[in-house]
């Protein structure tokens, strides 16, 4: 990846989107090596995209008009605090299927039966597995290949984003969140999560699929709770061009990231997922623990690639003790954008349509 946008794009374009993506990080350390070569990267891709479409590059609009912001003493705390709010149950299909795979006697043949017995999820796997995304040798049609292909552990994290996909699907607040959007982005910083486990040497790199893909589950649940405080909350971020985190801290007694912690706890995934969740913003909370620090990376590098997220969002900084932790390089950035670019798409699409079903 180059430095620079290609020489093919229009010296005025490619200025005017250096300018827009500097606002964007404006709160981010441009001499830390790692920011320095996602900002390339952002710029780059700002300057294609302005290709087609010019109005990519105009400058941010002021903040809207309305009263002026209210200092942090005078939101919160919530209605509720972050343990009153109950997550809807787990699908029984899913609940069946975390059961057998818990089960260190269960074979394939065991996995694959509970799984034909939600057709939602057969078709999913069925489709992925003879996607693109894992390019396999062959037409995979029955579902026993399938979970033989993908693994346990893979289709543990499928399944779940198709749970997700099938609780959510009914959003009565679309203007508070995105479902396309929101998809876009978790799956992309799944897909991330995993690149930059394999690259920085952990054990079982696709376990952090499900990390990436769930990290930001407490969205979600903030807006169909308490649609009144998040609307305040992502206005609060809009006017004041603040990162969502901390606009979320000013309004509530917690945020996004805690209270998705507290409900992967709720619905007894693995404790370390839930760690990873409640951590993802600030890793170095957890100590030196890697695998926080893993999925603030990849959440930091989607969200500078504006991938799956409110147009020109606020560049969070990136903690650069986090990135020393997982001895990872800024090529290991550009070499994951481009595995986006390339993965991405057909696996969005597919849990979308998993949760219109």
């Amino acid at each position: 990846m180059t430095d620079t946008p290609a020489m093919d794009i229009d010296p005025a374009l490619a200025r005017a989107a250096r300018e827009k993506t500097a606002a964007r990080f404006a709160g981010t350390d441009l001499a830390h090596p790692a920011v320095a070569a996602l900002f390339e990267l952002a710029v780059t891709r700002l300057a294609r995209e302005a290709q087609e479409d010019p109005d990519r590059v105009k400058p941010l609009p002021p903040p809207p008009p309305g009263p002026p912001l209210a200092g942090e003493s005078e939101f919160g705390p919530s209605r509720r605090l972050v343990d009153d709010i109950v997550p809807p149950p787990l699908p029984r299909a899913f609940l069946a299927l975390q059961e057998v795979l818990g089960n260190p006697r269960s074979s394939l043949r065991d996995i694959a039966a509970v799984v034909s017995h939600d057709p939602g999820l057969s078709a999913l796997l069925l489709k992925l597995a003879n996607s693109a995304f894992y390019g396999f040798s062959g037409r995979v049609d029955t579902i026993e290949r399938a979970v033989g292909l993908l693994g346990a552990t893979e289709v543990h994290a499928l399944a779940a984003g198709a749970a997700m996909s099938t609780i959510f699907r009914d959003n009565p607040y679309p203007d508070l969140l995105d479902i396309p959007h929101f998809w876009k982005h978790s799956v992309a910083c799944a897909i991330v999560s995993r690149f930059l486990a394999e690259r920085s040497g952990q054990k079982h790199p696709e376990r952090f699929f499900l990390a990436g893909l769930l990290h930001d589950i407490g969205k979600v649940l903030l807006a169909v709770a308490e649609p009144e405080m998040a609307a305040m909350a992502m206005d609060l971020a809009r006017r004041g061009n603040l990162p969502v985190l901390r606009a979320e801290k000013s309004v509530f007694a917690f945020d996004h990231a805690e209270l998705g912690g507290r409900v992967i706890a709720k619905w007894r995934f693995p404790e370390s997922l839930a760690v990873i969740v409640a951590g993802h913003h600030d890793p170095m909370l957890c100590g030196a623990d890697p695998e926080p620090a893993l999925v603030h990376v990849a959440d930091m590098a989607v969200l500078a690639l504006e991938i799956g997220t409110r147009p020109d969002p606020v560049v969070p900084a990136l903690c650069a003790e986090a990135f020393a932790v997982l001895q990872l390089h800024p090529q290991d950035l550009c070499l994951a954008a481009a595995e986006l670019d390339e993965r991405l798409p057909p696996l969005s699409m597919a849990f979308l349509e998993a949760g219109m079903r």
